[in-house]
């Protein structure tokens, strides 16, 4: 039976990325993406070039933060966690030979 490698080297070695996961097409995720895509779509067409850009730059910049506080709840949930192992470790309990 081959050995697993610990989590913490697999991480390191880049073979654990929870960001990079995939898409099931019928997921409410994919459902609000093509809504969304809909939506731009229509308004592109009633809108000026300048408007466009306009519209495309809200949309990156939307993006971007939503991609900065989707790493931010991940640490927060990550800290989180520790923090309940810790506390595990720390409390005086009978039932808890260590």
């Amino acid at each position: 039976m081959q050995k697993k490698k610990k989590m913490i080297r697999e991480l390191y070695n880049g073979n654990i990325v929870p960001q990079s996961r995939p898409m099931h097409k019928d997921s409410k995720y994919q459902e609000l993406q093509n809504k969304l895509a809909d939506l731009a779509d229509s308004l592109n067409q009633k809108l000026t070039d300048d408007d466009i850009k306009l519209l495309e730059e809200i949309m990156t910049t939307w993006s971007y933060i939503s991609a900065v506080n989707g790493e931010e709840c991940f640490a927060e949930g990550f800290r989180l966690g520790a923090k309940m192992i810790l506390e595990i470790f720390e409390r005086d309990d009978e039932r808890l030979d260590l």
